[in-house]
């Protein structure tokens, strides 16, 4: 009985120690590679996920190919419906709009400081993350050129609202004299 305890305590060899985790990177590395098809737009809103085309594509078995899309559903990337199977999810504009909003808030957010310089794993830069994965889902391609847009957008609102509050204070001033 002491000899399995004592065997729990020794460190594991470099071999079984990966393998133990290949699996799981191998699910994960899939997931990347898919995610970044999706987010190309390699593979559009509303197309159907083959499994089987994964399966010769990335020469890999059912189980890793399963967990990787059951990922990218979690993420918000795939849709799943009953006895169809996987679809890129398709967003809609009012999503879109609120993935935007969202972007915007926690950057300004993240830019005034308030957020301390996000690191990797911190809740600010993973929900950046995944409003920002949501964006590139509904832009493709064209993300960045759509993002520059949006941030002019949004510098144009806010100098008109600090523009249209300085008139209303200088208005509602002469209005009190």
């Amino acid at each position: 009985m002491t000899d399995f305890f004592e065997d729990l305590s020794q460190p594991l060899s470099p071999q079984e120690d990966s393998r133990s985790l290949q699996p799981r990177a191998l699910c994960d590395a899939l997931a990347d590679r898919v995610r970044e098809r999706i987010l190309s737009h390699e593979l559009a809103p509303g197309t159907a996920i083959d499994e089987v085309a994964l399966l010769k594509d990335y020469s890999v078995s059912r189980t890793p190919v399963r967990e990787a899309l059951k990922l990218l559903q979690h993420e918000g990337l795939l849709t799943g419906r009953p006895r169809r199977g996987m679809f890129v999810t398709v967003l809609s504009p009012q999503e879109v709009r609120e993935a935007l909003a969202l972007h915007s808030m926690l950057s300004r957010y993240a830019a005034n400081g308030q957020g301390h310089a996000p690191g990797p794993d911190t809740l600010l830069s993973r929900m950046l993350e995944m409003a920002e994965r949501q964006l590139r889902l509904a832009y493709g391609p064209s993300f960045r050129e759509k993002m520059r847009c949006e941030a002019g957008d949004l510098d144009q609102e806010r100098r008109a609202a600090a523009s249209g509050a300085v008139g209303w204070r200088a208005s509602s001033t002469k209005a009190l004299t």
